[in-house]
């Protein structure tokens, strides 16, 4: 009889272990579903983590503004249409699981480079002595010039090709440095066309907004303006009228219409440029071919108004010096590029 209650207190005490193990022994199981919000240049893909028994999560989604997380339930960038797979791999530091989902975006706004056949409007270039918004206004990426200046311009695309609607543009350029060399940064452009609008910041990486702007050709007086969604409004004019332009300015309008342009598209740096685009600045190019390119050269104004504005705005960087300015009419078609810096 003693022999037997002890095979029995045995047997009970295997079964307890037996069931203690299997207790611990708790399976992970890699689940999640997908939440899709698609705005016109992006689509934004929530993740929403249903995995069991796991305390660390690697999350890969190739060809996303971000390919990786570690987050429970990251969120997600696309800015292109297309089909994606997205990955979970879930671990409790032992043992992982793996589930993969695929997604299709087909309905953001898609990037068609323009082709520019005609073109004009006012363009100059000033110093500004306002160092604290100058500053605000330039990406980490970037670094502080030595000379604080600003090219600045309203353009009038009248006649474009591919039957896309002609519209205007208000731009504001500032120069930055970049590893040791000066460049244009474009910090802002209201635009008249909202498909202008887009393309320029997904293709270019713009900051394109919509406006009010206008132009207006009263030979020997070229003037025109921009008023921007906050009501901040700036005024550009350009007096030929028995203008002459000093030799050592006009060096220096070349000079800086031949800096290259850099923007921040998706995370990354990108060139600006045109298409077939050669060393030559448009002030050399309309002296070369004047039947093609007609540049005056004038008596520049700059004012603005940002009353409206309770925020620093690019607005505030009022000219404390002219440098110079000129209409310009352009009749050579060309598009715009963005190619990796």
């Amino acid at each position: 009889m003693d022999n037997f209650k002890i095979l029995i207190v045995a047997l009970i005490a295997l079964l307890t272990s037996c069931s203690n193990d299997d207790e611990l022994e708790l399976i992970v199981t890699a689940g999640f579903e997908v939440d899709v919000v698609v705005e016109e240049n992006k689509a934004i893909v929530s993740l929403i983590n249903s995995s069991q028994n796991a305390t660390s999560y690697e999350w890969s989604f190739p060809n996303a503004v971000d390919e990786d997380s570690t987050e429970e339930n990251p969120t997600v960038t696309y800015t292109e249409n297309g089909t994606y797979t997205i990955t979970l791999v879930a671990s409790d530091g032992v043992s992982t699981d793996t589930k993969s989902i695929e997604i299709t975006i087909d309905s953001l706004f898609e990037y068609i480079p323009y082709r520019y056949l005609e073109n004009e409007g006012v363009f100059m270039y000033y110093e500004t002595d306002n160092a604290e918004v100058y500053q605000s206004l330039i990406p980490d990426v970037f670094d502080m010039p030595d000379r604080m200046l600003v090219f600045a311009f309203i353009n009038d695309f009248y006649k474009l090709d591919y039957g896309v609607t002609p519209y205007k543009e208000n731009g504001l350029f500032i120069l930055v440095e970049y590893q040791g060399k000066e460049y244009w940064h474009c910090v802002y452009m209201p635009v008249t066309d909202e498909h202008s609008m887009w393309a320029g910041i997904i293709g270019l990486g713009l900051p394109k907004t919509m406006g009010e702007i206008n132009f207006t050709d009263d030979n020997p007086l070229y003037y025109g303006d921009g008023t921007n969604p906050l009501g901040g409004k700036m005024n550009l004019s350009v007096n030929t009228e028995n203008y002459t332009i000093d030799d050592e300015v006009k060096q220096e309008m070349v000079d800086l219409s031949l800096l290259s342009n850099l923007q921040i598209r998706n995370g990354d740096i990108i060139v600006m440029g045109r298409t077939g685009e050669n060393k030559s600045s448009i002030i050399e190019t309309a002296k070369r071919f004047p039947n093609l390119v007609t540049l005056k050269f004038g008596e520049a104004s700059v004012s603005t108004n940002t009353d409206d504005i309770l925020v620093d705005h690019p607005l505030d960087l009022t000219p404390s010096k002219m440098i110079g300015g000129y209409y310009m009419k352009n009749t050579i078609p060309f598009g715009l590029t963005g190619s990796p810096f």
